[in-house]
């Protein structure tokens, strides 16, 4: 009975351990293709630098371009589920973007994190846990 009740408890545990927990930690932006009407965009980190930092389910990103004082930034809750990815907004820079979502596909690949929807492709890699 001892063994059940050890072995019950640590089935608890593992379910109780979440799925964003796979994502957390420090992401360093790599690249990025960006699609608009007729057009691709692609942008490296030679162009932008970009570290979006990840704990349990909140998130916070900040990134700078390299050639101006444009910077973008949005922080707030995300959520896995599947291969789907949410960013819900609690700050934002655009703050007509604050409250609202996004969903995106996500797949992790060795050491790097790759967010993409019709529109976007983005590629992160891991620097911190």
């Amino acid at each position: 009975m001892k063994l059940f009740t050890i072995l019950f408890t640590l089935m608890m545990m593992g379910c109780t351990i979440s799925n964003e927990s796979v994502i957390n930690g420090a992401w360093q932006y790599v690249s990025g293709n960006y699609k608009s009407d007729d057009s691709t965009t692609n942008i490296t980190s030679d162009d932008v630098k970009s570290i979006k930092i990840y704990s349990n389910n909140h998130y916070s990103l900040i990134s700078q371009f390299v050639s101006s004082d444009n910077f973008f930034a949005h922080s707030g809750l995300f959520n896995l589920d599947g291969e789907s990815y949410t960013e819900s907004f609690k700050i934002h820079k655009n703050t007509e973007k604050i409250g609202k979502s996004e969903t995106f596909r996500y797949e992790l690949n060795n050491n790097q994190l790759i967010i993409s929807n019709d529109y976007m492709r983005e590629v992160w890699e891991k620097i911190e846990e």
